[in-house]
């Protein structure tokens, strides 16, 4: 198997794992995987108003004012009126989402720990980047995706 087989088969792997872990954190604080990626957008830019998630996840207005709702009747974001602008307000994570969260995350990231500890200053960098660049290309292929699953225009329709 070729270095780059190998590279391929542990990112799809990686890729499932992920997915998986984050349906089952979604699951601990009662909201499904959407609502979890929000939630975790808002925790990560506490300050965020609703335009900005829907700029930042595809979703549309109405679908990410219905996830604020859920999120706020669960008690794990608080809205806040703009001073500047009333019509507007501002999302944070509350102290609850923090709790629940850090718990079920524990165990995960004492194991990333354990892991980052057996690196080097120069393969640290070499993920750092990677993980960077990673993160663009999975933002701008999601935000194309999400582009053009609104404009009812997808380049290859899947069939039934």
């Amino acid at each position: 198997m070729s270095t780059e087989r190998d590279g391929a088969a542990l990112g799809h792997e990686l890729s499932l794992w992920v997915v998986l872990y984050h349906e089952q954190l979604a699951a601990r604080l009662h909201v499904n995987a959407t609502e979890h990626k929000v939630l975790g957008i808002i925790a990560r830019t506490p300050g965020t108003t609703p335009g900005r998630l829907v700029g930042e996840t595809g979703l549309s207005n109405a679908a990410i004012t219905k996830i604020i709702d859920r999120l706020a009747a669960l008690g794990y974001v608080e809205r806040a009126r703009d001073p500047g602008d009333r019509r507007r307000f501002t999302l944070t994570a509350t102290a609850a989402h923090r709790r629940v969260l850090g718990a079920a995350m524990a165990p995960m990231t004492a194991g990333m720990a354990e892991v980052v500890q057996g690196l080097d200053e120069s393969e640290l960098a070499a993920v750092g980047r990677w993980l960077t660049g990673t993160v663009a290309v999975m933002r701008e292929a999601a935000l194309a995706l999400a582009e053009e699953n609104r404009s009812g225009d997808p380049k290859e329709a899947a069939s039934p």
